[in-house]
């Protein structure tokens, strides 16, 4: 059960109200806590990947400790689906 939607969902389909070509899209994201950026952490929504994936967008940046992280949509659908909380 959830009670929200992710920011990635609400970015992705605010923009489908705008273009219904999101093919080739990048989608950025980074966290907010207590109105300061922090890292993004590991891939590990799979709603949110299958998403981008069937809207066309080609890629995920995130924010990590050591730098910014392009990952093709494909890769980031893997990723999330291999995710396995410690």
């Amino acid at each position: 059960k959830t009670c929200c939607i992710h920011a990635e969902q609400r970015a992705i389909m605010d923009a489908l109200k705008k273009s219904n070509d999101l093919q080739g899209s990048s989608l950025y994201f980074m966290r907010i806590k207590d109105n300061k950026k922090t890292y993004a952490g590991e891939p590990y929504c799979t709603i949110c990947s299958k998403m981008a994936l069937d809207t066309g967008i080609k890629e995920f940046i995130l924010w990590h400790q050591d730098g910014i992280k392009s990952y093709n949509t494909e890769e980031y659908n893997e990723l999330s689906f291999n995710y396995k909380k410690e």
